[in-house]
Parts: C-alpha cells; sequence; structure tokens
C-alpha cells in the first residue's frame, strides 16, 4: 500500500523546513504547540484546542457531480471529520475564497447556501475569512477549530488492539466511479460529529484518524505513526448498500476515500463499550482487523495484496 509519494514529497519537505527540523514531540508546557505526531487530522494548540484547515480545488477535489450548495455542505464536513477525528468538537471557522472573474453571483449563493446548511447541521459558527480574485478556477480553503481535553492521535495504538471502522465503506467512490449511481454519498457526506469526542472522553480509542483517503492509505499512515502493523479481515470489511451489485467491490471500499467515518484502535477488552457508544451516535461500529508489531510487513490484508489506490492529489483522475 504505497502512499501518495508527491503529497508525502510536499508534506516532508515542509515540516522539515521548520526550526528544529522533524515536528516537536507532546510537550508539558501549556504555551507550546503540541501535535501528536506529524500528519494528525489536526494540531493540538494550548488552551484544549485543535486546528486544522482543509482546501477544495476545482476540478481536483469537484466536478459537475457536485452542485456549488454540495461544494459548501462538503468543505465544512470534511473540516468537521478533521476535528471529530481528533476527539474535538468543532466550534468556529474561518473561510477563504479564491474565484475567477467575471464573478458567478449565483454560484456563491447556492454555496454559500450548502455551506449554511452544514454549518448549522453541526452548530459551528463562521467567524471570519478573506476573498480574492483567481486567474483561474475556484479554490476555497476552510480553517477550523474544536476542543477536547482528552486528544486522540494517530500514535497510540498497541499490540493486539482491534481496529474498527465507524461505518461503511466504497459509497463515495461508487457514486464517483459508477455511472447512474445515488451520489449523495459522494455530494453529502456525514460525518460522525461528536463519535470521536465520546471515544476520547471514555478513554476507548487509542488511536484515531479519519478516512479521507482511504483505507489502502490511511491505515499504513496510522500505523507509521503508531509504529506497529496490522493485519486487515477482509471479510469483515462493511461495504457500502451502493456496492451490492457491484462484482469487486474491494478497490472501491479502500482505494478511494471520502467516506470521514472514523478509522480507530481499541483494547479489545473494550468491545462492548466501542459498540454502546457507536448506538448512541446512530453509528454500526465494524471491527475490521488486529494492530500487530510487525512493522517490516506494514499493514496486510488476509487475502494478499492491496488494492491500488484511486486517487492522487497530484494525478489526473481517471
Amino acid at each position: 500500500m504505497p502512499d501518495d509519494p508527491d503529497e508525502s514529497f510536499v508534506i516532508h519537505t515542509v515540516l522539515n523546513s521548520r526550526p528544529r527540523g522533524a515536528a516537536p514531540s507532546v510537550a508539558e508546557g501549556a504555551e507550546t504547540l503540541i501535535p501528536l505526531a506529524p500528519g494528525d487530522d489536526a494540531a493540538c494548540v494550548p488552551g484544549n484546542s485543535v486546528v486544522t484547515v482543509d482546501a477544495m480545488v476545482e476540478g481536483v477535489h469537484w466536478d459537475d457531480k457536485l452542485s456549488p450548495a454540495d461544494v459548501g455542505w462538503k468543505l465544512i464536513a470534511a473540516n468537521a471529520s478533521d476535528i471529530n477525528a481528533m476527539a474535538a468538537i468543532p466550534q468556529w471557522a474561518v473561510l477563504t475564497m479564491c474565484l475567477p472573474r467575471p464573478l458567478d453571483r449565483d454560484w456563491v449563493q447556492q454555496f454559500a447556501s450548502g455551506l449554511g446548511e452544514a454549518l448549522e447541521q453541526w452548530s459551528i459558527q463562521l467567524v471570519g475569512g478573506d476573498t480574492t480574485r483567481s486567474t483561474s478556477g475556484r479554490m476555497l480553503s476552510l480553517t477550523m477549530s474544536g476542543t477536547t481535553s482528552t486528544p486522540v492521535g494517530r500514535c497510540g495504538a498497541k499490540h493486539d488492539d482491534d481496529i474498527w471502522v465507524s461505518g461503511p465503506l466504497g459509497g463515495a467512490a461508487a457514486a464517483f466511479c459508477i455511472e447512474d449511481m445515488d451520489t449523495h454519498a459522494l455530494r453529502r457526506p456525514h460525518p460522525p460529529v461528536g463519535l470521536g469526542h465520546a471515544l476520547g472522553q471514555a478513554h476507548l480509542a487509542t488511536s484515531m484518524m479519519d478516512l479521507s483517503d482511504g483505507l489502502s492509505r490511511d491505515l499504513p499512515r496510522l500505523c507509521k505513526a503508531s509504529g506497529v502493523g496490522a493485519v486487515i479481515e477482509h471479510a469483515s470489511l462493511p461495504a457500502h448498500a451502493s456496492l451490492q451489485s457491484v462484482a469487486d467491490p474491494l478497490p472501491l471500499m479502500v482505494g478511494f476515500g471520502e467516506e470521514y467515518e472514523l478509522l480507530f484502535t481499541a483494547s479489545p477488552h473494550h468491545r462492548n463499550e466501542v459498540e454502546t457508544t457507536g448506538v448512541a451516535f446512530g453509528k454500526e461500529m465494524t471491527r475490521i482487523g488486529t494492530i500487530n508489531t510487525d512493522t517490516q510487513a506494514g499493514p496486510q490484508l488476509d487475502l494478499g495484496h492491496w488494492p491500488a489506490p484511486l486517487f492522487s492529489h497530484f494525478e489526473e483522475r481517471a
């Protein structure tokens, strides 16, 4: 399961340009930034806060499958998912919009409508932002903050931990890749906001992240941050209902992403508590594998090789 080499190069190059190079470890002092690990879904900052930023570029992150209102909804959902994955509750956001001339006022009105729906859905306040002209397509960037007293990053998975996902996989991929498919999962993702916070508050999740890039890319990131390996049980992976008629659903389930479900680990002693916590949020938690210490082999799929990822940030989609 190779990571996206271009994305990794950009991230590592920027991180290594900072004073002292690599990211610092968790700090004791309250006046320093305390990222749990490079690449966590959000950064921990003083005051029990976490902050994330996410961008959407026209032609890269959306096309005509999404209406302007869908784009507004999805921008909020993606950021709220990152906050949720750090066991926090989203609170406020600031928005940057880069728009081409002549200004399409109808597009802006529809975008704002979807944005407002999502802000209301998760009780998030839009407190500021910036607008500027784009010389090509539309580009949107949202920064969001949330609060938690028990942040959970990607670096705490332990040997024999269960690996869980909070919902079905492959719905967004099916909507994007298969004609005449219901596109709701792609257009209006609904991350389980609040569930991550509940798992953190109850000290159930030992590590956690969201499934934005697909299991075949996101699981290795969690394993690398925790210094562990993993075995995934293919038969346990929960397929989205839209994949029932697909002959080989596995590539769509693990290679595309945009589920915005939680991927997390927990002690096998807490299985009942994990399932009960999911029920409180209307989620059927699925145990899909086990953490081990075989870091040389990396995350393994019990039936053999992982399908190739279906999306790269720096390559054209097929």
